[in-house]
């Protein structure tokens, strides 16, 4: 079987890029700010950069065109693929004339923006998109449907999806704190994470590879996980093979909130017998929905990179049962390999082992 590379990666959050958000993390730096509006109190992972107005397609202009600085285009095929992830592009715009980059439209604006002539394509499976957007990456690799493919996960901060989430009561009113015993609800956050992904025949630059995936469905709230984790235990036996691939550490979705970290603590204490360390980076940056997946990838190869993984910004009394949850320092990795998932509504689950190249 064709195990895919990966030749490129990169991300823009509140923190920065990649190497400017790895250090934040190692720091114990928070991204996160109040958000300024008078019916809403909550903090949000901001990007300082774009001054657009939240929910907007100049926003979305914006991110894409800084988010895409480092990416190095002299090494992109021209027959490179893209799919895109998010869930709500430009959403606040929705109703208004001559709407632009909604959702549905990024891919193509991306790949007018690279000058790339392979095909264009977007995946929305709420906050799991990103990973399921690398999945799907790797499946057209793996059938030779395509040679490269360029994974772009963005979304931006929308009063619509703020609102939304405040109708749930689901937002923290300071820094969320995923994991914690204490923990009230999550922080939305905005960014773009890239990570061009490759035939192993096609470059002998690749800084990890992917060698193993899973998705999964609960299929039994809009909205609240299964509380057994059965979907996310599911995710990991896919990955793991029946124990072939050996886990070392767990990028966790992590929100902040009540079901989805009791969910995922259930769910890793249910199918490891030791648990690896485990972290999430959302109390750092945000939840970046469509982003999330994409990014946190990214930022995986970084703990590949460095044999460790960060401690969980926010994160000061541990859960009960999450004994394996970094705190106050970064772990090592047990292995060296990292296990990024993430869970959405519907009971959407996704992950994807990285390893080292």
């Amino acid at each position: 079987m064709i195990t895919p590379v990966i030749h490129q990666y990169g991300l823009l959050s509140a923190l920065g890029n990649i190497e400017h958000t790895w250090q934040g993390l190692l720091d114990k730096k928070s991204g996160l700010s109040p958000l300024s509006h008078p019916e809403i109190s909550t903090w949000v992972g901001q990007i300082k950069q774009l001054k657009a107005p939240l929910g907007t397609a100049k926003r979305v202009a914006q991110l894409i065109h800084k988010g895409l600085e480092d990416l190095d285009r002299n090494n992109l095929d021209s027959e490179t693929h893209i799919i895109v992830a998010t869930t709500k592009g430009a959403i606040d715009d929705l109703g208004k004339k001559n709407q632009k980059l909604q959702s549905w439209q990024i891919a193509d604006y991306i790949k007018q923006h690279l000058d790339l002539k392979g095909g264009a394509g977007t995946t929305s499976g709420a906050c799991a998109s990103g990973t399921i957007g690398i999945i799907q990456a790797c499946q057209k690799i793996s059938s030779g449907e395509a040679r490269s493919v360029l994974v772009v996960g963005i979304d931006i901060l929308s009063m619509f999806v703020l609102a939304g989430f405040s109708q749930l009561l689901a937002l923290a009113e300071t820094g969320c704190t995923p994991f914690d015993k204490n923990r009230s609800g999550l922080s939305l956050g905005e960014g773009l994470g890239y990570m061009l992904i490759c035939h192993p025949d096609l470059t002998n630059n690749q800084v990890a590879q992917i060698s193993g995936w899973g998705v999964s469905g609960d299929a039994g709230h809009i909205t609240a996980p299964c509380r057994k984790g059965s979907g996310l235990i599911r995710v990991f036996s896919q990955i793991t093979a029946g124990e072939k691939h050996q886990v070392g550490g767990i990028h966790a979705h992590g929100t902040g909130t009540i079901y989805n970290d009791a969910m995922e603590i259930t769910a890793m204490n249910s199918f490891f017998k030791t648990p690896p360390p485990f972290y999430s980076v959302k109390g750092a940056i945000g939840h970046c929905l469509g982003g999330a997946g994409v990014m946190e990838g990214c930022l995986s190869i970084k703990s590949l990179q460095q044999n460790a993984i960060p401690a969980t910004v926010g994160l000061t009394t541990v859960a009960p049962q999450a004994t394996m949850a970094t705190g106050e320092k970064a772990q090592p990795l047990g292995h060296p390999t990292i296990l990024s998932c993430n869970s959405g509504f519907g009971g959407i689950n996704a992950g994807v082992l990285f390893e080292e190249g």
